[in-house]
């Protein structure tokens, strides 16, 4: 009878350990949450950031144009042509390392209304061809609406996203937003490496895995034409019915790196693509 109760005792106690174990390793997985709607975002809204500023600047250019000004090599990528009312942005059936240190191949096409490129109530539509950023294939469409000026004197632009990146190595991340885009320097000038962008606005990602993420930035996304990466600024996530965040940086600093902050409050640093 001694023996009996010791085993049934045993066995409870090791039934205990089990359950305890157990729910440590459902805690620990809780914890480990996938964080890859910050890479996706970043990913994307800095693609489409690019690919903004490649047609702004092939809008004054004819010929053979290196994109930015962070030259990390020298040469030309991309052939631009002006068919009357489109551009297009060529860069070839190859990767063609630009000035930004980022691999392009394929088209960018530009086509718009409204009178001149940069006139005030002009429409322009960003579509791709056969689009690669870093091996990334990029589809969809970027429409650019000049509002003209704000009430300070700064000219700014309503636009709408519908676009994809997918990843050379598989999976497909899919957007929809609406942004507002207001130059804040260098319009006074012609020379593109001074001017400085801040963004606005909200919208959702479908992320390869089906999940979708509300997005919104809460403070506006600082994007200069002389870095390769997005200053400062934070981007809110929403995903069922708990947020994080993403913080590009506080003040502009031209660096790869953002804060993201999970749901549980945890921080972990991001390198930006």
């Amino acid at each position: 009878m001694r023996y009996s109760k010791l085993l049934a005792a045993c066995t409870v106690v090791a039934a205990l350990s089990l359950v305890i174990f157990t729910a440590a390793c459902h805690k620990n997985r809780t914890i480990a949450e996938d964080t890859g709607y910050a890479a996706d975002q970043a990913l994307s809204e800095q693609t489409f950031n690019d690919v903004q500023a490649i047609s702004d600047q092939a809008s004054g250019t004819t010929g053979n144009m290196s994109y930015r000004t962070t030259a990390t090599t020298s040469g030309p990528c991309a052939r631009v042509t002006h068919l009357g009312d489109s551009i297009i942005i060529d860069f070839g059936p190859s990767n063609c390392m630009c000035r930004d240190g980022r691999n392009r191949r394929g088209q960018i096409i530009v086509t718009y209304t409204g009178g001149g490129y940069a006139n005030a109530g002009s429409v322009h539509t960003i579509t791709f061809n056969n689009f690669y950023q870093n091996d990334n294939k990029i589809t969809g469409f970027k429409r650019v609406t000049n509002m003209g000026n704000n009430s300070f004197g700064q000219p700014y632009f309503n636009i709408h996203i519908e676009g994809s990146v997918t990843h050379d190595g598989g999976g497909t991340v899919s957007t929809v937003w609406d942004r507002v885009r207001t130059q804040t320097e260098g319009a006074a000038t012609t020379d593109i490496s001074d001017d400085v962008y801040h963004i606005t606005g909200s919208g959702t990602l479908t992320r390869a895995n089906g999940t979708l993420v509300n997005i919104n930035i809460a403070t506006p996304l600082v994007v200069a034409e002389s870095c390769r990466w997005i200053e400062a600024g934070t981007v809110t996530f929403s995903i069922g019915n708990k947020t994080r965040s993403l913080n590009y940086g506080d003040t502009p600093v031209c660096d790869d790196n953002a804060v993201l902050t999970i749901a549980n409050g945890n921080t972990r640093n991001v390198v930006l693509p």
